[in-house]
Parts: structure tokens; C-alpha cells; sequence
């Protein structure tokens, strides 16, 4: 039987990271279901300038996106981690818990404020349970919507989420392998998560990351060299 302990150090290894599988990040929707409990009260004006917040954010990540290729998003999202883990966070982090957002409303200004206090080990956090989808704009937005308590306290929860992924498909491909003896359909799962993201977080993985994935599984690897050719067939038809 396989260890799971085996299996999640190979995952690590391979950097499995998640967003959201719902919904594309340019048509982003402020749902009250997609956003934090501690938002899902307030009325329905602050729900629009949230939904606002998010459009604006995703109209800018989809013009970063086609603007910057692999590398580019892979060193930009390198910085932007580092600004909110890194050295220089704490360094500054005076600095960051006095920013505020440019907005005069009460209740953004709230929640930077309870950014903050999430940051220093208090209170909740304010993006929590929203979408991973949301999170991933919230993040990597550099365009000063958001303070970098927000962004971080974001990270955080995105973090989270994404641990909580990966320990859920180590089971599965352990529980899957020692039911049948290989682990194909956690593969397809692996496959379709990963080319699902958008291109700043699969930016972050190898560039053969996908060959690599299927290359233990016959199946899986068939699967994708019919996709692949579906799609320069595709490609040629146009």
C-alpha cells in the first residue's frame, strides 16, 4: 500500500497550489455566498463597491496577464509573496498598519482596519471564506485598491484554503491507489485543477508540470496527448 506521508511530499515537490473551479475571474460576482461573513450583512450598496472592487480587479489581472508572459507572471507573483511573507513586511509593518484605503467609505474603511487587526493575531478575518478565485485578485492587485493588510490577510486565507486542498487530494490519490492500484481519476482531477488556474498562479508551476503529472499514469497521459491534439487541430482549422 502506498504512504501517504509518500504521496504528499511528491505533491509538495510539484507545488500543488488551487483557485476556485467556478466562474471566470473576468466575470466576477460579489455573491453574497462568495463573500465573508463578516460582509454578508452590511446593505446592498456595499455589496455593488465590493463587486466593483473585484470587476476593476479582474478587468487589471486580465490586462496584466496578456501583457506580461510565463516568467514575467512567475516573477511578478515571486514579489508580490514576498511583500507579504517576506522580511521586508515586518520591517515596515508600522508602516502598513497605519495605511488606509482612498475611500471615504465606512465600510471598506472597516475592513482595512480589520485587516489589520487580523495581521497582528486579532479579531477575523475579513476575507474569510470567500472564493479562492476573489482571493487570487485580491492578492496579486498592485494597483492600490486594497492596503497590504488586505492583500495579506487575503493571502492568508487563500493559504489556507489551498492546504486544506492539497491534504483533500493526497487522500484521495492514496485512497484512490490502494482501492485500484493507480490513482487515474485523481490524476484527471490534478490535470483539470491545474489548467484551470489563471496564468499567474500556473505560472508558478514548472513548465512541464502537466507531462510530469501524467507521465506515472497511461491513461492520464493519453488524455492529454488527445487533448493537445484536439487543440492544435483546432487551431489549424481556424
Amino acid at each position: 500500500m502506498i504512504a501517504s506521508d509518500s504521496i504528499s511530499s511528491v505533491l509538495a515537490t510539484n507545488t500543488i497550489k488551487t483557485v476556485a473551479k467556478t466562474a471566470s475571474v473576468a466575470a466576477v460576482s460579489a455573491d453574497t455566498k462568495d463573500v465573508s461573513p463578516a460582509t454578508r450583512d452590511v446593505d446592498s450598496a456595499t455589496l455593488s463597491t465590493f463587486s466593483r472592487q473585484l470587476n476593476d480587479s479582474a478587468a487589471r489581472a486580465e490586462s496584466r496577464d496578456n501583457r506580461l508572459d510565463s516568467k514575467q507572471l512567475a516573477s511578478l507573483a515571486k514579489d508580490v509573496i514576498e511583500k507579504l511573507t517576506g522580511s521586508s513586511y515586518y520591517g515596515d509593518k508600522a508602516v502598513h498598519d497605519a495605511e488606509t484605503p482612498d475611500t471615504e467609505d465606512p465600510e471598506l474603511l472597516e475592513r482595512a482596519i480589520q485587516a489589520t487587526r487580523f495581521t497582528n493575531g486579532s479579531g477575523t478575518n475579513p476575507f474569510s471564506g470567500m472564493s479562492l478565485k476573489q482571493l487570487t485578485l485580491i492578492v496579486y492587485d498592485e494597483a492600490g485598491a486594497y492596503t497590504l493588510n488586505e492583500r495579506k490577510a487575503a493571502y492568508s486565507e487563500k493559504y489556507d484554503q489551498e492546504e486544506v486542498w492539497k491534504r483533500a487530494i493526497c487522500r484521495r490519490y492514496v485512497d484512490e491507489y490502494n482501492e485500484t492500484g493507480k490513482s487515474t481519476q485523481t490524476l484527471f482531477m490534478m490535470l483539470a485543477h491545474y489548467n484551470e488556474l489563471p496564468p499567474i498562479e500556473k505560472a508558478q508551476y514548472p513548465d512541464n508540470y502537466a507531462a510530469n503529472l501524467a507521465s506515472g499514469d497511461s491513461a492520464v497521459l493519453e488524455a492529454l496527448n488527445v487533448s493537445h491534439a484536439s487543440t492544435d487541430s483546432s487551431r489549424i482549422n481556424v
